[in-house]
Parts: structure tokens; C-alpha cells; sequence
């Protein structure tokens, strides 16, 4: 298997060889990103956890029953148009090669559907990263370049699994998809515990997952919102079980993806035949030395923060925000909180803004520092 790794930033330019750039795993305003999630990560900051608790006994009080965040959803400021642009630019301007960017927004192949009207490039894949429930838990593939014609039918059937899971038609699916030659399979952050039931018990299912869908997955991802501790792990998992690595970048705001591939492929099928080979070439992009936290942090705000510029008109994180309500009907938080921004969302916006300001950030960058000791 040949897998090269590269760091943009130093001297080796192997990577220079290369004559395209491969944007993998991003998403835009199409996604559904699940409230529950950021505020569970949220939570682990004492204050941000006693802001939460006292919202959630405000909350309690006046409706009479408990808040439930994982019944509000919220989507990237960041449009499909402007997602493919801003994948382009860095492969163009940082890497001088020409760009392929596969867009993987959640359960949802729309973006990429939309980008083709708009006739935005010739090689514009149309992909998604399918939640994927296994056992007690659920992963997340990375499904790229599905043949338009079948496209919706694959859609389909995947969000039919999602509702009635089993091994039997997870092999049925990642086979059929198999057989289309063009058709990459990666599964995504394969470590990540995203669904918290313990990072043991998630790595006690991963190779059961890998064993029974074996012959079926085409690679493994590096990911570019993930610990470099944990890719490294990844790395020693492609090892023992023989899969490629590829780049995923994941990017949800406006940094571009800090993990690019590199191929001499002339075409996105091209590098899908390279990868099932066992080719692959991942080069570490600079912003990806700033530490997990701290860029997290700057996404976290770029999707808080208050966009005058959105083509939508989608301005502030309410309209851009969404509760399921028992009715089924999705309705914006900016609806629903016609006298203002809520009381917790402004303290946290406040502190936010106040942590952005030129004076604390070398402070905020040492204190969120992940201390991963990427090469200098």
C-alpha cells in the first residue's frame, strides 16, 4: 500500500508532483448539525454546563416539561456555493493545482445537486456522509461520486437503513455501491465516539463494523477536526487491517479543510481507481497546527456570530437555528424568541465576542492548546 503524508509548510515537496487537490468531507447550510451534540461538547466547560443547567430550569419551570436540545438542529452560515468556492481557492491559491471538491453534508446530497444547476465546475461529485447506525451506536460513511443517474435511488435507501438498521442490508448497500467503480466508500472518523456511549465500547464494535463490511470499504479517513493523537491511531488501524487513508477535512464554518489529498488523476474517478489500489497522498494544510480547540472554538463562532452578508438573509444563528415541534414542523428559533435573543444564547455570544477580540487571543490559544506536536 503506498500512502504518503506531507506538511504543506516544510521543505518537502513531494507533494509538489502532484497536479490536483482533493477536498474531502465538508459541509454547508444544507446539513442539519443536531444542538444536542454542541451542547454536550459545550457542557464540558464548567460555565457553559451552568449555563445550560439554568436555562434548562428556566425552561422546565415555564413549559413544564424538560428541554430536549437534541429536538433543535442548526446549519452552517456557509452556502453550497460558497463551500465549493472556498475549498477551490485554498487548493488554487495555497497548493497551485486544480480542484476537486466532494461536499459530504449530512444524510443529504442536495448541495451537490445544486452546485451541477449552477454548473459551478465539470467534475462536481455528488456525495453525502450517511449516518450510519451499527449495534448500539452509529458511524459515519463518507459516500463519494455517485453516478447521477442512481443517485436519489441510493439516497433513498440509505435513510431507509437508518430507520430499520441491519447487517444484512448494510452489505446489500455498501455492495451495491461497490459496484460502481467511480464510487469511493470512506469510513469517516473511525475512532470518534460520536454517540457517547464510551469510547471502549465504540472501539469493541469498530472491528466488528470492519470485519463483517470487509471488501466493502475503500478507506479509512484522517480527519482535519480530530486529534492528531487519535489520526495517528487511525494510521496504525489502516496498518492492521490493509485499508487506504485518505484526507477528510470536515469543515462545518469558514476555514477550509486542514487535510487535502494530492493525485496526478485527471478525473474524480481517476483517484477513486487510485485509492482502491492503495494510492494515496495527504498533505497537512498550516491551519491545522493551530490546535483542535482553538479552531473549534472559531467555528463554533462563525456559526454563533451574525452574518449581514448571507445570501439567504439568514443573518443571525436563530434564523439559522430550528426546532422540531410536536407537530413534526420545523420552525426557526428566531420565531420562536420573537423578543430577542434568548438570555443563555446572549451570555454566551457576549463571552464569545469578548474572546475574540485581538488582546485575549494569544491567550485563548494558549489556553485551548491540544499540545499534538505536529512537525515545526
Amino acid at each position: 500500500m503506498a500512502f504518503r503524508l506531507s506538511y504543506q509548510w516544510m521543505c518537502d515537496e513531494g507533494w509538489k508532483s502532484g497536479t490536483t487537490g482533493i477536498s474531502l468531507h465538508s459541509h454547508t447550510s444544507v446539513s442539519k448539525e443536531s444542538v444536542g451534540i454542541l451542547f454536550e461538547h459545550g457542557a464540558r466547560n464548567p460555565f457553559i454546563a451552568w449555563l445550560l443547567n439554568r436555562e434548562s430550569e428556566r425552561y422546565q419551570r415555564h413549559s413544564g416539561k424538560p428541554l430536549d436540545y437534541n429536538r433543535a438542529y442548526w446549519t452552517s452560515p456557509v452556502t453550497p456555493k460558497e463551500a465549493y468556492r472556498l475549498e477551490c481557492r485554498q487548493i488554487c491559491d495555497s497548493l497551485s493545482m486544480r480542484p476537486f471538491v466532494s461536499i459530504t453534508d449530512h444524510d443529504d446530497i442536495e448541495a451537490n445537486l445544486r452546485l451541477q444547476a449552477l454548473d459551478e465546475g465539470d467534475d462536481i461529485p455528488i456525495s453525502t456522509e450517511w449516518t450510519t447506525p451499527v449495534e448500539n451506536t452509529f458511524f459515519h460513511f463518507g459516500i463519494h461520486n455517485l453516478p447521477r443517474a442512481v443517485a436519489h435511488d441510493f439516497h433513498e435507501r440509505m435513510q431507509a437503513y437508518r430507520n430499520a438498521p441491519s447487517v444484512e442490508e448494510l452489505r446489500a448497500i455498501l455492495d451495491d455501491l461497490a459496484a460502481y467503480r467511480e464510487v469511493l466508500i470512506v469510513l469517516n472518523h473511525p475512532l470518534w465516539d460520536e454517540a457517547g456511549i464510551g469510547q471502549s465500547a465504540h472501539e469493541e464494535i469498530l472491528p466488528r463494523l470492519l470485519a463483517r463490511m470487509r471488501g466493502r470499504i475503500d478507506a479509512l479517513e484522517l480527519n482535519g477536526l480530530r486529534t492528531w493523537r487519535e489520526n495517528l491511531r487511525v494510521m496504525t488501524l489502516s496498518e492492521t487491517t490493509g485499508l487506504p487513508l485518505v484526507s477528510g477535512g470536515d469543515r462545518h464554518g469558514h476555514e477550509p479543510n486542514a487535510l487535502l489529498n494530492v493525485t496526478s488523476a485527471a478525473t474524480f474517478a481517476e483517484f477513486v481507481e487510485e485509492v482502491r489500489a492503495g494510492e494515496s497522498h495527504v498533505v497537512v494544510m498550516p491551519q491545522y497546527r493551530e490546535g483542535r480547540k482553538l479552531r473549534c472554538f472559531q467555528t463554533a463562532w462563525d456559526m454563533l456570530r451574525d452574518h449581514p452578508e448571507h445570501p439567504y438573509g439568514k443573518v443571525s444563528c436563530l434564523d439559522r437555528s430550528y426546532l422540531i415541534r410536536d407537530n413534526g414542523e420545523h420552525a426557526t428559533l428566531a420565531s420562536k424568541f420573537k423578543d430577542g435573543t434568548p438570555w443563555v444564547l446572549a451570555k454566551v455570544l457576549w463571552a464569545m465576542r469578548l474572546l475574540e477580540r485581538p488582546r485575549f487571543r494569544s491567550a485563548l490559544r494558549v489556553a485551548l492548546s491540544d499540545g499534538e506536536g505536529l512537525p515545526s
